[in-house]
C-alpha cells in the first residue's frame, strides 16, 4: 500500500474510533520522543540539538512499529518552557549526552507580574518573560517552529498520522509553572480574586493565539494539557474555579475550529470526570497517563468520550511481552473495542524493552 493510502486509512480509522462508530481494529497512537532515541539508536543529546534528526528518529520509529499515529511529529524540550515558564536543562548542554531532559521549577514569576498581566495583557507579559527569563526562549526554538511544516509532513509522507499539533494550555499550568507549585498554591488561598481576574486576562490572549494556530496550521488535533491543574492536587472548589472553565473553553474553541480536543491529563483525574461529559460527545479525547483509573474513566464516561491510552511505563519497562500484550488485549476488550485508541500512558519512557512495545502494538493490529 502506497503510504499516502495507508495514512488516509489510519486517519479515517482514528476519526472512526473517536466518533464511536465501527473499524476495522483498534488503532494505535503513541508519543515516543525520548524511547525512539533508544529504538533508533540515537543519541539524546543528539535527537535535542537536531531538530530534522528528531523527527526522523520519532516517525522513523513510528513508521516501524506500524502505529496508526504519533501524538506529536518531532519534540524539542524547549517546548517544556513554554508550558511551565520553567528552564529546562538539555542533555549535552547542562546534563549527560544520555541523560533525560528536566524541568527545573523556580520562581521566576513574582507577584508583581500578576499586575503586568492585567494592565498590558498576556502576550506582552509572556514575550517579555520569554526573552528576558528564559534566555530568549523563542530564539533558541525559531529553528523548531520553522521545522514544524517539514516534520509534520514527513509524518504524512511516511504514513504515521500527527494526532497532535500542538498544545493548548490553560493559564493554570503557565503560571503555576512560573511562580512554582508552592508558591501558587498559597497564591490560590491568599489572592484568590486576584488570580482569577489574572486568568481572565489572559484567556483573551491565549483563545486568540490558538485561533491563530488552528488557521495557520490546521491540525487535526490539540493538546489540551492537564499536569499541575489535576483533581488529586485541589479542592473541588478549587478546581471547580480554576481548572475546568478554562479548559472548557480552550476545547470548545478547538471543536468551534474543526480540531480535536486531546485531553493530556497526567496524574490523577478520576474525582472530576463527570464534567468532561460537558463536552460534545463523540468528539474528544480522554488521554491519561496511568494515574488516573482507565477502567474508572470508561465506567463514567462511557461511550461519551474516546479514550487513548494506558499501557503504563512499569509495565512497558519491566513487565515482559506476555504481560503486555495481555493487558492491552484486556483494554481492547474492556475500554473498546468502540471508542479506544490502544496507546502507552503519557509518553513511551526512554528505557521501555523494545520487544515490550512491539508487543503493545501487536495486540491491536496482530503483526
Amino acid at each position: 500500500m502506497q503510504t499516502q493510502d495507508l495514512f488516509i486509512e489510519r486517519l479515517n480509522r482514528i476519526k472512526a474510533t473517536i466518533a464511536f462508530q465501527p473499524t476495522d481494529r483498534t488503532p494505535v497512537v503513541i508519543l515516543n520522543d525520548m524511547f525512539s532515541c533508544h529504538h533508533m539508536g540515537v543519541k539524546m543529546s543528539d535527537f535535542c540539538s537536531d531538530i530534522a534528526l528528531a523527527s526522523r528518529t520519532m516517525t522513523d520509529s513510528a513508521a516501524e512499529l506500524g502505529v496508526d499515529g504519533n501524538q506529536q511529529p518531532v519534540h524539542d524540550p524547549n517546548f517544556l518552557s513554554l508550558i511551565w515558564l520553567s528552564k529546562v536543562k538539555i542533555p549535552g548542554k547542562e546534563l549527560p549526552d544520555d541523560a533525560l531532559w528536566q524541568v527545573q521549577e523556580g520562581e521566576l514569576m513574582k507577584h508583581e507580574d500578576y499586575d503586568v498581566i492585567l494592565n498590558k495583557g498576556w502576550n506582552y507579559f509572556y514575550a517579555d518573560f520569554c526573552l528576558n527569563r528564559l534566555d530568549n526562549l523563542m530564539g533558541k526554538l525559531a529553528h523548531t517552529f520553522e521545522y514544524m511544516p517539514t516534520a509534520v509532513k514527513y509524518c504524512i509522507d511516511s504514513g504515521v498520522v500527527p494526532l497532535s499539533g500542538g498544545f493548548s494550555v490553560i493559564p493554570y499550568e503557565y503560571i503555576c509553572g512560573g511562580r512554582s507549585m508552592k508558591e501558587f498554591m498559597k497564591d490560590l488561598y491568599r489572592m484568590p480574586d486576584k488570580v482569577e481576574a489574572v486568568f481572565d486576562a489572559a484567556l483573551i490572549d491565549l483563545m486568540a493565539n490558538s485561533k491563530a494556530h488552528y488557521l495557520a496550521a490546521k491540525p487535526i488535533g490539540i493538546w489540551i494539557g492537564g499536569w499541575r491543574a489535576a483533581s488529586e492536587f485541589l479542592s473541588p472548589k478549587l478546581w471547580r474555579r480554576f481548572v475546568w472553565p478554562y479548559m472548557k473553553k480552550l476545547a470548545d474553541l478547538a471543536l468551534e475550529m474543526g480540531v480535536v480536543p486531546i485531553f493530556h491529563l497526567d496524574s490523577n483525574w478520576e474525582r472530576d470526570l463527570e464534567f468532561f461529559k460537558e463536552m460534545p460527545k463523540g468528539r474528544c479525547i480522554f488521554y491519561p497517563d496511568s494515574a488516573t483509573n482507565i477502567f474508572k474513566i470508561r465506567e463514567v464516561l462511557g461511550d461519551h468520550m474516546c479514550i487513548n491510552g494506558d499501557v503504563p511505563p512499569s509495565l512497558l519497562t519491566v513487565g515482559t511481552p506476555d504481560d503486555v500484550y495481555k493487558y492491552c488485549t484486556r483494554l481492547i476488550k474492556e475500554i473498546g473495542p468502540r471508542g479506544f485508541i490502544l496507546g502507552q500512558g503519557c509518553d513511551i519512557p526512554p528505557d521501555a524493552k523494545v520487544e515490550n512495545v512491539k508487543a503493545m502494538v501487536s495486540a491491536a493490529t496482530g503483526n
